[in-house]
């Protein structure tokens, strides 16, 4: 047997690791080009759950996502109102008010719906985005006691039929689930592997929990959501602010007929709090402006922007002109 000579050994050894530096550096090349390696923040909070880190912006998949210093998913703005005439709205919700990386940030619903009601009521316009993906009732009146409402004129809660039941566990999830990231990842292949990877291989998936959403829920997480959202209509009200509850509908729940036991406990709470809720997807909705199941995709976001600011125009009509 012929033995190779040192000096060949050598220089394949030294192609085999240019290669693999050259495979590295394009994988994190093709992975920063997609936006991985720079993942918005969360930090853990012993009253609010979690939410999105203060004041960050970043670029995921080509979209813009950018925190204010209130840890909406909005435009900078001051604590209070800086003229008369400007008009506040304070959207609460979970991962269909935010959009997530696959929405940039000008393609949100409350984005368009703080332009359209600028252009068309011609007064300057403010709409907060306080959201977070999972949140429920409870997380949205928490956020509200710490921040209070901003000088908010309307308050719009955004709910879908889970959220009848959708409480805080305060189990770990900020720095140990790989959606709540709490520090950057120490480079965009990594997230790439650790993160998207074993989305779309099933073998590296591994074990996961059920889904809460499964399992029958608990009376004393409907009692607390539930209530919490009378609390919200309550403080909201205390500042004098009118208060809308719209409902989004999942796609199987788009058909007629079909049963939807959160949905109308959601319903039934607003009205006896004084409030008459509006589906947000009525006749013409289609699957279309999903992305998934429950998630609008960029169509069913301007969707939403369209009957948000058709509710909250009603509820303002009445008003005297504010001057400038």
């Amino acid at each position: 047997m012929r033995l190779v000579p040192r000096r060949r050994l050598v220089v394949r050894g030294l192609a085999i690791l240019v290669f693999a530096l050259v495979a590295v550096l394009l994988a994190e090349l093709v992975s920063r080009m997609l936006g991985l390696g720079d993942p918005p923040l969360s930090i853990a909070d012993s009253e609010i759950e979690y939410l999105f880190a203060p004041s960050q912006t970043v670029r995921r998949f080509g979209n813009l996502i950018h925190y204010n210093p209130w840890s909406m998913r909005s435009d900078d703005f001051p604590t209070h109102k800086t003229q008369a005439a400007e008009l506040r709205v304070l959207v609460l919700g979970d991962s269909v008010v935010n959009g997530g990386a696959q929405t940039d940030q000008s393609k949100l619903a409350t984005a368009i719906l703080q332009k359209t009601l600028a252009d068309g009521l011609g007064r300057p316009v403010i709409v907060g985005n306080i959201s977070a993906g999972s949140w429920g009732p409870p997380n949205m009146l928490a956020y509200l006691r710490r921040f209070g409402l901003f000088d908010a004129d309307v308050v719009v809660i955004v709910l879908s039929s889970h959220d009848h039941a959708d409480a805080p566990t305060f189990e770990p999830v900020v720095g140990v689930n790989v959606d709540f990231p709490d520090r950057k990842p120490w480079c965009a292949t990594w997230e790439a592997l650790t993160r998207y990877l074993p989305r779309y291989v099933p073998g590296l998936r591994g074990s996961s929990p059920a889904d809460p959403s499964s399992l029958p829920p608990k009376q004393k997480d409907i009692d607390w959501s539930l209530g919490s959202i009378v609390e919200i209509i309550r403080l909201s009200r205390q500042d004098n602010a009118r208060v809308l509850l719209a409902q989004h509908l999942e796609l199987t729940e788009l058909p007629p007929g079909h049963p939807k036991v959160g949905h109308d406990a959601i319903a039934q709470t607003a009205r006896g709090a004084g409030v008459e809720p509006f589906d947000l997807e009525v006749a013409g909705a289609t699957p279309s402006l999903y992305r998934d199941h429950i998630h609008p995709n960029a169509a069913g976001q301007a969707w939403i922007a369209a009957r948000l600011e058709e509710a909250i125009r009603v509820s303002l009509q009445g008003d005297a002109p504010s001057p400038r």
